[in-house]
């Protein structure tokens, strides 16, 4: 019984391939994207301010790219083995991966709400949504501040 549980580990092989897979795919429609702007910018579009958001939205899509790969590899490094990584990635808790994600989470979420100041949007609109992003950026910074190891914590 205890070598089934053990063994029932490799599910997780699902997850890490279902998100390896799905980052790669986002990495390439973060290039699909880059192509088609620059494309735009070559015909003289780079005056427009949509042109900003569209440089925007590619940052998020591969932000997106960004938080899949480091939950496959932090998935694979928890459940399965070691990989050679660099050291600011290696996972060695559930906590460690959910503050990688959450530091990119960060920069993904401001850079929606920077995305949402070049909108044509009304200026309550933009207001409510760049004050729920910074709600959101507090809370996530929050709620990494208070999953740190007391030790960390008095760290720095």
């Amino acid at each position: 019984m205890k070598r089934v549980l053990g063994y029932s580990r490799f599910i997780v092989l699902i997850a890490v391939v279902g998100f390896a897979a799905l980052s790669v795919a986002t990495f390439i429609w973060g290039g699909a994207k880059s192509i088609l702007l620059f494309d735009n910018l070559l015909e003289g579009k780079w005056r427009d301010e949509a042109s900003l958001v569209k440089v925007l939205q590619i940052t998020d899509t591969y932000l997106l790219a960004v938080v899949q790969m480091i939950v496959a590899l932090g998935l694979y490094e928890l459940f399965i083995g070691k990989l050679e990584l660099p050291e600011w990635l290696i996972i060695t808790s559930l906590d460690d991966l959910k503050k990688k994600v959450i530091d990119v989470l960060v920069v993904f979420v401001a850079v929606k709400g920077v995305e949402e100041l070049f909108s044509d949007h009304s200026s309550a609109d933009m207001l409510r949504t760049v004050g729920a992003v910074a709600i959101l950026i507090a809370a996530l910074t929050f709620f990494k501040w208070n999953a740190a190891p007391k030790s960390a914590k008095s760290d720095g």
